[in-house]
């Protein structure tokens, strides 16, 4: 008889390095409340709670589910959690970018820290992605 030992496979860290994204980019968009550009006017707004504790709770839903060795569905919530806080974050800054490619804001552009959470989001959003198609164990 054979044990197949498992072991943990790129996958895994994969898992958590989406986690850890999707976690940083959950604290980070709380941390400037969603409020981009110079202006306070309520273009510049694109704060929604619901964004900040999908990818906070997404994050730590994913860490639990690979604390329990249930890597198929850790790598789910990875994927569509922040893929569905990143569509809540277009359709809530549409006004904000409307506003830069129109030009109403085009001697400042684009805030950077709209570029960092949009950054952040995305790295979160895709490395979610990859998690699903990649091996989670090393099968010995």
């Amino acid at each position: 008889m054979s044990q197949a030992s498992s072991k943990k496979g790129f996958g895994f860290y994969v898992i958590l390095a989406a986690a850890l994204a999707a976690l940083a980019s959950g604290i980070y968009f709380l941390s400037i409340h969603g409020t981009f550009g110079l202006d306070s006017t309520h273009n510049g707004d694109c704060y929604d709670p619901l964004i900040t504790w999908l990818l906070i709770g997404g994050a730590l839903i994913a860490a639990g589910f690979t604390f329990l060795k249930r890597y198929g569905l850790a790598s789910a919530v990875t994927a569509i959690v922040p893929g569905a806080a990143l569509c809540l974050f277009v359709h809530k800054c549409y006004w904000y970018v409307v506003d830069v490619f129109v030009g109403i804001d085009e001697k400042h552009g684009f805030d950077p820290r709209f570029i960092t959470f949009a950054v952040l989001i995305l790295a979160a959003f895709v490395i979610g992605e990859v998690a699903v198609y990649v091996k989670k164990t090393k099968n010995a």
